[in-house]
């Protein structure tokens, strides 16, 4: 039996604590997923894609935002956490520098709030923001030039701390940056010839180290994403499982990344 406290800070007692099971959990060498989960997933993901092909009928000048809402709307949004949400606009640090516009912007206010123009487009401090994810429709090498010198951009970006002494110093704390990532619908790169990776390898002169872009995922081509000091290489297939998983990529770091800021004062923005 344990005990627990809400965030009210009431207790609760009598509640059976669970031994969580790893051996099971591998069981067969691999990870079981939940079906309903995986289903909803995929069905997100067809809906995104057939809603994708019918915007290419409309005229070029609004595909762009087009796309970006179904991205938002099909894709992120109904797997993100209750406290966090999805904007557009520019990411901005306490010292004064701001990031280009960026695509897809995930945030949480409950950290610090971003200062709105409209239901989704603003300028959201540094602190609140998690990841900065580009959305193309058929990416081509301009356009991947363009997401590497926003991704170059955010990394100049000045953060905060969210850990302060009870004589309210700020503390040297390790964060987790904004993350920027892209996703894209197509490609205009030939099947079976050089790979989107590869093309990124010819503009980011870190990427084997420390690339701007973190991860790259274009839908029935695959996901590509750096972790531990390498890329890792998810193929497509039938069922969008690179698709899947790189939302369940970006996904799965917010809890780490969540805490991790602590809570950065608002004041840092407003004193001079």
């Amino acid at each position: 039996m344990g005990l627990v406290q809400d965030r009210r800070g009431v207790s609760f007692e009598n509640i059976p604590e669970m031994h969580v099971d790893l051996d099971k959990a591998k069981k067969g060498g691999s990870h079981m997923a939940n079906e309903i989960f995986r289903s909803r997933a995929k069905t997100q993901i067809d809906l995104a894609l057939s809603e994708y092909k019918a915007a290419l009928t409309v005229d070029h000048h609004f595909l762009q935002g087009r796309i970006r809402e179904i991205a938002l709307d099909k894709l992120f949004r109904p797997f993100l956490p209750g406290d966090f949400d999805i904007g557009t606009g520019k990411i901005v640090d306490s010292h004064g520098e701001q990031s280009r516009e960026v695509d897809l912007i995930l945030y949480s206010k409950f950290i610090l709030s971003p200062i709105m123009y409209s239901e989704r487009e603003g300028v959201f401090p540094a602190e609140s923001c998690f990841y900065a994810i580009e959305v193309k429709s058929t990416l081509n090498a301009q356009e991947l030039k363009d997401a590497f010198e926003k991704a170059d951009d955010i990394r100049k970006l000045y953060y905060s701390s969210g850990i302060y002494t009870e004589q309210n110093l700020p503390l040297s704390t390790i964060i987790t940056y904004v993350i920027p990532v892209l996703f894209a619908f197509n490609t205009d790169l030939i099947e079976g010839g050089k790979s989107e990776l590869d093309r990124y390898k010819d503009i980011d002169s870190n990427a084997e180290l420390d690339p701007r872009l973190r991860a790259i995922c274009i839908a029935g081509r695959g996901y590509w994403y750096f972790c531990n000091d390498s890329w890792i290489f998810s193929p497509a297939t039938q069922d969008k499982d690179e698709i899947i998983n790189f939302l369940s990529g970006v996904i799965n770091t917010i809890p780490d990344s969540f805490i991790k800021r602590g809570r950065p004062r608002l004041g840092v923005y407003l004193v001079k």
